[in-house]
């Protein structure tokens, strides 16, 4: 909570301040969340199925601003409409300066794959599109850590390290992720690349992979271009994925291809989804989002693979508190 002071107050305190060589400190702390409700309802070669889904998220915040430094922890706890497991987004400690700072803890990198209003964006054939993204974040029993530079407003680089061993979910996990953002104008540019390797049950996996994209300040609306490349070892598959995208205000629609590499022959998918926001009662922190999306994969498998489709439509439920 924040203090208002007198001017002749605030004047005295200072002064001691600067007489005691002691750096003048801001605490902030804030908490809120918001309401998420889905009802979905799902179908194309299988049956059609209906399902409901979705979380309250609570968010609290809190942070130490000196002159020339910060000190900020978040915790982002999940309650989930169906089931009796919590869960949650972000959990983490950072701290720094304004030309650079360390994240340590539970969160996501730089998004090399921005997909837009992917309110629902359902996947035919179990296929999922690669979106450099294995290391960038929010994994169980790993320990994620990442270092900023902001060397000037324009340009953002990130270092990601994440690493883990004889845990639940991984005998062995080591990923490396750096990633750049560069904005000019009405323009940003991203790129970056990942190295994970990961032992389970003594099933160890590795790949490699980029990213590249830019985002575009168009027409009063924001358009994104991305290409993900995934390079497996260990006999694994090749993935190339690309995503095109457009948001203006309430609405949005997105396309997304992708190409998994099998001898003899390639499976492939595109997806193409919308969804469009309009508040509820007025209330711009109310709101009820109608979303759909269709789905077709082809050869999923490689050779004499098969085809699959599917449909999906949501009404989604946001309440912001």
């Amino acid at each position: 909570m924040k203090t208002k002071l007198k001017l002749s107050v605030a004047c005295g305190i200072a002064a001691l301040l600067v007489g005691f060589n002691v750096q003048a400190q801001e605490k902030t702390f804030n908490i809120g969340g918001d309401v998420e409700l889905d009802l979905t309802a799902k179908g194309g070669d299988a049956d059609t199925s209906y399902y409901n889904g979705g979380r309250i998220k609570l968010n609290a915040t809190g942070e130490l601003k000196g002159d020339d430094y910060f000190i900020k922890g978040v915790a982002q706890p999940l309650v989930p409409f169906k089931g009796s497991d919590l869960g949650y987004d972000d959990v983490y400690l950072q701290m720094g300066r304004s030309g650079w700072d360390v994240q340590i803890g539970r969160f996501e990198g730089v998004d090399l794959f921005p997909v837009g209003k992917d309110t629902v964006a359902e996947h035919a054939g179990s296929m999922s599109p690669y979106g450099t993204n294995a290391a960038r974040g929010r994994k169980d029993s790993v320990i994620h850590t990442a270092v900023h530079l902001k060397p000037n407003d324009a340009m953002n680089f990130e270092l990601g390290v994440m690493a883990a061993k004889n845990t639940s979910d991984f005998d062995k996990f080591a990923a490396v992720r750096p990633a750049v953002t560069y904005k000019a104008g009405a323009v940003t540019v991203r790129a970056g690349l990942e190295s994970v390797k990961s032992t389970v049950d003594d099933v160890e996996t590795s790949h490699t992979g980029f990213g590249v994209g830019a985002g575009f300040d168009v027409a009063g609306g924001t358009a994104n271009a991305s290409l993900s490349k995934k390079n497996a070892d260990n006999d694994g598959t090749d993935v190339t994925s690309v995503a095109l995208n457009f948001t203006q205000g309430p609405w949005g629609v997105g396309y997304v291809t992708s190409k998994e590499d099998y001898t003899g022959a390639d499976a492939k998918l595109n997806t193409f989804y919308g969804a469009y926001t309009v508040p509820l009662f007025g209330a711009k922190d109310a709101t009820v989002t109608f979303a759909a999306s269709t789905s077709k994969a082809t050869d999923v498998g490689g050779v004499d693979g098969t085809d699959d489709k599917v449909n999906a439509a949501r009404v989604r439920f946001n309440y912001t508190f």
